[in-house]
């Protein structure tokens, strides 16, 4: 058997074997897609994946750099309501023909800033932080949990914006990825990720005196994973890809005493390129986003507890200067346009969430989803 089948089968017997001890939505934030470029392609990017963004989709696509790039990138989500900076950098370090190697690192923070965090019930005082006249409001008809000396749901607190304070919860997670060419058509990658995440707790400190939150607690995680990716070009505008992530599970410890296990998922795509006239290209490509927790709920492809998410999207370019995008994700759409001139690039993708499954009554509220923006910068040297 050959290194390149062992590879493969090893990475199929760790997701197979996904332990049931997982944690079903345990680092959620890992698996928000990064990059402008990718998104607009509605996320079909582990066969494409040939830029500074590749540590993210597809490690393997690292050796594809001519040159040293770095991205950064910020996303408004739902609005403005989560905040995603993202930032990473590819550097290939060279070696003889179908043996290069290239080396990135990246990092990524997800954020939900300035939360108001109100004092615990038991802290408020009335009537100077409530007024204790039930959860109907009214002082005149005796209702439950009026006159308790206690906050009740329903009952009108008397706090200003100042006696709040602003937390922020945000996750971090660190990526340092390696690939290397194995002959002309394999490319195989690798990243470390170490990931960090912070939430306020319930231990709140509130002043009785001037009537204000002073600080509040933190839950906070640390753990390790590790993502495995290949390519393989049997021709120039063919390529295939397989990207498993959390291969070998990934540990979350919290500081409360709390223990969570991120399952394993996988990423099958391919991308075929096109060339339909003189100074145009056209790339088309399609993945299958694969996972082992049962989210059967609003999977397209259900198998018992194995689903899958179809992302398929298009790429044009016009002499490498102008790109223009569109791609669908699942239910969202997602269009993009892109500038390159000389080292700087300019990236700009708008994700329209739900709007493949407008009408499913299973979530009523999407519409109050909003459009993601998101805008990237791009040097290379």
């Amino acid at each position: 058997m050959s290194r390149v089948h062992a590879v493969l089968l090893f990475a199929l017997a760790a997701l197979v074997a996904t332990p049931a001890a997982a944690t079903k939505y345990a680092g959620e934030f890992l698996k928000v897609p990064v990059g402008p470029r990718a998104i607009a392609m509605g996320g079909a990017f582990s066969a494409v994946a040939d830029d500074a963004t590749a540590p993210f989709w597809n490690p393997a696509g690292m050796i594809y750099l001519p040159y040293r790039e770095v991205v950064f990138q910020h996303a408004e989500r739902f609005g403005n309501l989560l905040n995603q900076d993202y930032l990473s950098a590819v550097f290939p370090l060279g070696g003889p023909d179908g043996h290069q190697s290239a080396l990135g690192v990246s990092a990524v923070r997800l954020a939900v800033d300035d939360i108001p965090i109100t004092p615990r019930g038991d802290q408020l005082r009335a009537p100077e932080d409530f007024d204790d006249s039930g959860p109907d409001g009214d002082p005149f008809t005796p209702d439950p949990g009026q006159g308790n000396g206690r906050w009740d749901p329903g009952e009108r607190l008397r706090l200003s914006p100042d006696a709040l304070y602003l937390a922020s919860s945000s996750d971090l997670a660190v990526h340092i990825s390696y690939a290397r060419h194995r002959g002309r058509h394999w490319a195989f990658g690798a990243s470390v990720k170490f990931v960090r995440q912070s939430i306020p707790s319930s231990e709140t400190r509130y002043d009785t005196l001037a009537h204000r939150v002073t600080d509040v607690g933190r839950a906070t995680s640390f753990g390790m994973g590790l993502d495995a990716a290949a390519l393989w070009m049997p021709r120039d505008a063919v390529t295939l890809s397989v990207m498993a992530r959390d291969l070998t599970t990934t540990y979350l410890a919290w500081s409360n005493g709390t223990r969570e296990i991120v399952a394993p998922t996988l990423t099958t795509g391919a991308a075929f390129a096109f060339k339909p006239a003189e100074r145009h290209a056209l790339t088309w490509a399609l993945d299958l986003a694969w996972g082992f927790e049962g989210r059967a709920l609003d999977s397209q492809i259900v198998m018992g507890a194995v689903t899958a998410d179809v992302r398929t999207g298009l790429e044009y370019w016009y002499r490498n200067l102008l790109a223009l995008r569109a791609g669908a994700e699942a239910k969202d759409l997602a269009f993009g346009a892109g500038l390159r001139y000389k080292q700087l690039g300019v990236d700009y993708a708008a994700s329209l969430h739900r709007f493949l499954a407008a009408d499913d009554d299973r979530f009523p509220d999407d519409a109050d989803l909003d459009v993601t923006h998101l805008v990237a910068l791009g040097v290379s040297w």
